[in-house]
């Protein structure tokens, strides 16, 4: 009896010393769960900012394309549904004016008798606009009475 009470005490403290080491790697590994949730929290903690820094400058971004579309319609310049200058057929910048273009630049016309069309540059700006430009001079120091022989 006192040998099988030995031996039942000896399967009892091996099993204690088992637990033992069962419960210090089951706490360690708690240790390090704990510590990975943590960097967890932290990396979305991070992600969740940046995700608000971008919606803000989405935002911002979706404003300024609103005021440029806004200043663009403003200004005469073309949007995409617009109708484009290239699909009118021109006769002459006043033509082109009174179209609604109100940009000075340069326009495809299509000039009486003439099959090609012809790129010209048309202002839009001065004594009312619609003008065809055909010889400009930056400061006067051209001169254009030239000799047809030269």
């Amino acid at each position: 009896l006192t040998h099988k009470i030995l031996e039942m005490e000896e399967r009892h403290k091996e099993e204690m010393d088992t637990l033992k080491e069962e419960k210090e790697n089951l706490q360690s590994l708690v240790t390090r769960q704990s510590y990975i949730i943590q960097e967890l929290e932290k990396q979305l903690n991070k992600a969740t900012t940046n995700n608000s820094v971008l919606q803000k400058q989405q935002l911002e971004l979706m404003d300024t394309v609103h005021t440029l579309i806004t200043l663009c319609s403003k200004e005469g310049v073309l949007l995409k549904n617009a109708k484009k200058e290239e699909e009118k057929p021109f006769r002459d910048c006043a033509d082109v004016y009174q179209s609604g273009f109100n940009k000075s630049g340069v326009y495809t016309i299509y000039i009486n008798n003439v099959s090609d069309p012809k790129k010209v540059f048309c202002n839009m700006e001065i004594n009312g606009g619609g003008w065809t430009v055909i010889q400009h001079r930056e400061d006067g120091s051209l001169d254009f009475q030239k000799d047809i022989f030269e």
